[in-house]
């Protein structure tokens, strides 16, 4: 018999952006291509029935407003992605602030309501950028879903909590995380969380992991659009290093089909509906 999953659905949610523009230069306009991506995975939610979670980037919702409507009334979740892709760590408190603002003032004119969730390019909410936590919520966000409790060389905070919080700020401020799912092997957080890990490890690994986690606490998946499409290195006229099309590349022809099967197996919901279903602690980062 399996175990129960005491704490499905996980929470998905997908990273609305270009790859070209918010992964090699963010100089570049978005294409028509990532709008074509973003239909075809709210295309794929729809056919398993479930509803997520988008943060969407400024520069698309600008330039594809109808689509940002779309998912809105197709009842998933909006929230902020930033405006231009720019991890935080390379911006000063003013710019961060102005960019999360521009952002959220573009959604909420296209959807007409109030959003409450953020995500940061690149899970760039690190140790160095707590300070964003109190941006966000004095910009009105309720909750973020920027941290990843894993050691990576671009990100990641190894020991912030695995479960959603509500950090206490020093403004007595308090904003809700909502971090990146992991599993824990050998005393350490493994990433498990979607995206590349997704792509690359082992299905079957992957959905053991996930579901590892699924059993004991909530789990937050991500992927972004692009990662379904097969052909988008070829189309592009752009000089991508051989490294970086392998990295970013390898992997893409049976995300779709392993996404499909993995909310067919757990289902899904938006994160504000994780959020929802429990009472979270207070957490004070700092303190032990």
């Amino acid at each position: 018999m399996s175990k129960t999953l005491a704490f499905a659905p996980p929470a998905i949610s997908v990273d609305i952006e270009d790859w070209p523009q918010s992964t090699w230069d963010r100089s570049l306009p978005i294409t028509e291509r990532a709008a074509t991506n973003a239909r075809n995975l709210m295309e794929l939610l729809s056919d398993t029935g479930v509803h997520a979670t988008m943060f969407v980037l400024g520069k698309f919702a600008e330039k594809f407003p109808q689509i940002v409507r779309e998912m809105h009334f197709a009842g998933h979740e909006i929230g902020s992605h930033g405006y231009g892709h720019e991890e935080i760590f390379k911006q000063t408190r003013a710019e961060f602030s102005r960019d999360i603002r521009r952002s959220k003032d573009i959604l909420e004119q296209i959807i007409g309501t109030r959003i409450s969730g953020y995500r940061a390019p690149d899970f760039s909410v690190v140790k160095n950028t707590l300070w964003a936590l109190e941006g966000l919520a004095e910009s009105g966000f309720e909750y973020d879903s920027s941290i990843f409790p894993v050691t990576h060389s671009r990100y990641g905070i190894p020991d912030w909590p695995t479960s959603p919080v509500n950090v206490r700020l020093k403004s007595n401020r308090t904003i809700t995380e909502a971090p990146i799912g992991t599993s824990r092997w050998f005393n350490k957080n493994f990433p498990t969380g979607g995206g590349g890990y997704h792509r690359l490890l082992p299905g079957f690994l992957f959905r053991y992991l996930a579901r590892s986690t699924i059993t004991t606490e909530p789990f937050v998946f991500y992927c972004h659009p692009y990662e379904l499409d097969t052909k988008e290195f070829h189309a592009m006229n752009l000089r991508i290093p051989l490294s970086v099309r392998l990295h970013q590349g390898l992997g893409r022809r049976w995300v779709g089909e392993r996404l499909r099967t993995f909310l067919r197996r757990f289902g899904g919901r938006p994160i504000k509906d994780l959020l929802a279903a429990s009472e979270w602690p207070i957490f004070t980062p700092g303190r032990s």
